[in-house]
């Protein structure tokens, strides 16, 4: 592997027309002052005030959950946007799934409609068909193995909560499938 290396750079350095050591000293690379020029100019611009830095635009939707005694507390903003633009002031990010859970959404709002609609369906025959009351690893399980059929074309990214026989439970479900148990999360692209 070393020959073949040597040969290689060997072959490059004869085409720049110098020797093996110092195309190797050429290469090596280090620290760059190219920019110190550019950067002192900057900072004269700001310092004087004839710039200004850019300002942070705050966009994205941000979806947490945290588990209380004996409660989860799930919470979305109101805001959907279409890239730098705010769509709606008032989106609901929080969808129904049974009357015990609930989900809040981050993604493509289409997305997420169509999908707590059909798990709220699903969880309604589910009920229906066992004549008991729907677990929250239940819905975990059928939103996962959806979204994984999908591999995160589906852009829904979840917080899911409820309180069943078991206790309270939150769940955190990315739009790949995957998904974490937490006593507390957020998600969305606001989030951090």
């Amino acid at each position: 592997m070393a020959a073949l290396v040597e040969r290689s750079t060997g072959a490059l350095a004869e085409d720049k027309g110098m020797d093996y050591l110092d195309y190797l000293n050429a290469s090596r690379g280090g620290f760059d002052f190219g920019n110190c020029d550019r950067n002192m100019h900057l900072v004269r611009k700001f310092s004087e005030g004839q710039a200004k830095f850019p300002q942070a635009q705050k966009t994205g939707t941000t979806i947490c959950g945290v588990i209380c005694k004996d409660a989860v507390v799930l919470a979305a903003d109101t805001r959907a946007t279409a890239g730098t633009i705010v769509a709606d002031k008032n989106a609901d990010k929080l969808h129904h799934i049974t009357d015990n859970i609930q989900c809040a959404g981050a993604g493509t709002s289409a997305d997420l409609t169509a999908t707590t609609e059909l798990m709220s369906r699903d969880m309604e025959l589910h009920a229906l068909n066992t004549g008991s009351q729907v677990r929250v690893g239940t819905v975990v399980r059928r939103l996962s193995t959806m979204l994984f059929k999908y591999q995160g074309h589906v852009g829904c990214a979840l917080v899911l909560g409820g309180v069943d026989v078991t206790g309270p439970h939150l769940y955190q479900i990315y739009p790949h499938g995957s998904t974490d148990k937490l006593p507390f999360t957020t998600m969305g692209s606001g989030s951090l």
